[in-house]
């Protein structure tokens, strides 16, 4: 599939009732999903997964690309697959995407596992590190592989994308979400804490929240037979 001259790679099948559509983390590719894809299937369920430009199989995105860019991009595919108000699967990075879509009412419901797309709570840890790094930057001695792992481990037609998209921050969208949304969470995530999953529980009106002892920001593939078993009720 093409959108906007870049070629998307999307996978499923069904007849595009009741479909789920499974959007993967940053860094990741729709294969990160394969658990709750094949799950699916085998329940004899509509489901698609598809590759975010500059991940798996699709191509690069523009460098002046940002996270409402990407919605549009699965905005667009979701009309090419005919797919009108799937339930949307969001992990991560994924997740952000999912939010966007749901304030704009193109989801019938939200699935938000270790979802970012939150400020997050001011460290001091942070504050230092930028304020150390600014000041070498300013005596011409910033560290070329300054910045998180995510970052530094990107090519550098990502790099901008990536700072675009961390910082966007989509608070302001949770009261416009109003579809029933499953927020699916690890009680040791240190990506995503889990303060973050109940500031999503209290603002999104209609939702409901699974915190899961012993598992972190990957607790979907970590406790896969419980947030199966969940995804299937929840989207029957």
């Amino acid at each position: 599939m093409r959108y906007n001259g870049t070629d998307i790679f999307c996978k499923g099948s069904g007849n595009g009732k009741n479909a789920v559509v499974l959007l993967h983390g940053w860094g990741a590719s729709s294969d990160a999903m394969n658990g709750i894809f094949d799950f699916l299937i085998r329940c004899g369920r509509t489901v698609y997964a598809l590759d975010f430009p500059g991940f798996g199989k699709s191509d690069f995105p523009p460098e002046s690309w940002g996270i409402y860019d990407y919605a549009d991009c699965v905005q667009y595919v979701l009309g090419e697959l005919g797919l009108v108000k799937p339930t949307i699967v969001g992990h991560s990075f994924g997740g952000r995407v999912a939010l966007i879509l749901g304030a704009r009412k193109a989801a019938g419901k939200l699935v938000l596992t270790s979802a970012a797309g939150l400020k997050p709570k001011p460290s001091l840890k942070k504050a230092i590190a930028v304020r150390k790094y600014k000041a070498a930057k300013k005596r011409g001695k910033a560290p070329e592989n300054a910045g998180s792992p995510d970052y530094v481990a990107l090519p550098p037609a990502m790099k901008k994308v990536f700072v675009r998209v961390v910082n966007t921050h989509l608070d302001s969208l949770l009261p416009k979400i109003d579809i029933p949304t499953l927020l699916f969470w690890g009680k040791d995530d240190k990506e995503t804490p889990p303060y973050m999953a109940r500031r999503f529980q209290k603002r999104i009106r209609d939702s409901g929240l699974i915190m899961l002892e012993g598992a972190g920001h990957f607790a979907y593939a970590e406790r896969s037979d419980v947030f199966n078993a969940a995804v299937k009720v929840f989207t029957e």
